[in-house]
């Protein structure tokens, strides 16, 4: 592993593990306002820095937000619970309502290391269904490798492919499916940098695009016109430290996290409530929250809220 990681390989927490290692932390501060308070404020600032684009932790935040400051931690550790209970299980729904769109022999191509996708697969796994599957390496940080390994224990054939052969190999592909680590109001679909790459492909090879997205990883902010922040790497999600220091002092590398898939890309966005063309997430959106646009107080303005609390 020393060896991969010379060349950027990292254990990089998906959109849906986050949402549960926030889940536990804060459950854990939860003795008291304060400690809550101090945990929350700090996780925010963390997911606004480092995972803005994270949109199931940003609505477990609100949602999480939003009842402690009207119940305070009465309750919330159960409250807390039971968001991470119903994520869990809308995965799995998500995954097995994308599985049904998965025939025996297809080739599938994937790439990164998402928990739905991982779900998806599984429930594959589980129904005895033979596929091939074609996983980019997923750079920066190679987590199409962990994917890639998971598959073949579960006992699909594998074939690991660098990033730029997407295209070549579509020719031999049946269906794509993504994850996503947030959905647009207008179904566009941000995920691992070089998803748009191969939804691309697809499209050019008329080859079906299915993206596995729970509705927590639908956008709010972005029915009043807000964008998503696409987060950014540097050298480190490409080389070690030695690695670097055989480089010019003036060197310097990008390593963009995530990309934008377009919504004329995507076929279908498979959630816990169904599948559904990208352009219909409108309706899907009116039929989770009640209304459109839903009535949900924004996430900094709850933050700011909270923050009082340790003054």
């Amino acid at each position: 592993m020393s060896e991969l990681e010379r060349h950027g390989f990292t254990r990089r927490a998906t959109g849906s593990e986050l949402l549960f290692q926030i889940a536990s932390a804060l459950k854990e501060s939860s003795s008291d306002v304060k400690s809550f308070a101090r945990t929350f404020t700090r996780i925010y600032e963390d997911i606004i820095n480092e995972r803005p684009s994270s949109m199931a932790s940003i609505n477990a935040l609100r949602m999480i937000g939003e009842y402690f400051l009207e119940n305070g931690v009465n309750g919330i550790r159960d409250y807390i619970d039971g968001i991470a209970a119903r994520y869990e299980e809308s995965i799995m729904r998500a995954a097995e309502v994308a599985a049904k769109r998965v025939v025996e022999g297809d080739a599938l191509i994937t790439n990164s290391n998402s928990l739905a996708i991982r779900r998806l697969f599984k429930t594959l796994s589980d129904s005895k269904v033979k596929v091939k599957v074609y996983v980019t390496e997923s750079r920066p940080g190679l987590e199409g490798l962990l994917m890639a390994e998971y598959l073949e224990k579960l006992g699909f054939e594998v074939y690991l492919i660098v990033d730029s052969a997407a295209r070549f190999f579509m020719k031999n592909i049946d269906k794509a499916v993504l994850g996503a680590e947030a959905v647009a109001v207008n179904g566009a679909v941000v995920s691992k940098i070089g998803t748009s790459v191969i939804a691309l492909d697809a499209h050019e090879a008329r080859v079906r695009v299915f993206v596995v997205a729970p509705t927590l990883k639908f956008s709010i902010e972005t029915i009043y016109g807000e964008l998503i922040k696409l987060p950014e790497g540097d050298w480190r999600l490409l080389m070690d430290e030695d690695t670097r220091r055989t480089l010019p002092e003036n060197y310097r590398a990008f390593a963009p996290l995530y990309d934008v898939t377009p919504a004329e890309y995507v076929d279908g966005i498979a959630t816990e409530k169904g599948l559904f063309a990208p352009q219909a997430i409108p309706i899907v959106i009116r039929e989770v929250y009640g209304g459109f646009p839903p009535l949900v107080k924004p996430l900094e303005k709850i933050a700011m809220e909270v923050r009082r609390y340790l003054e």
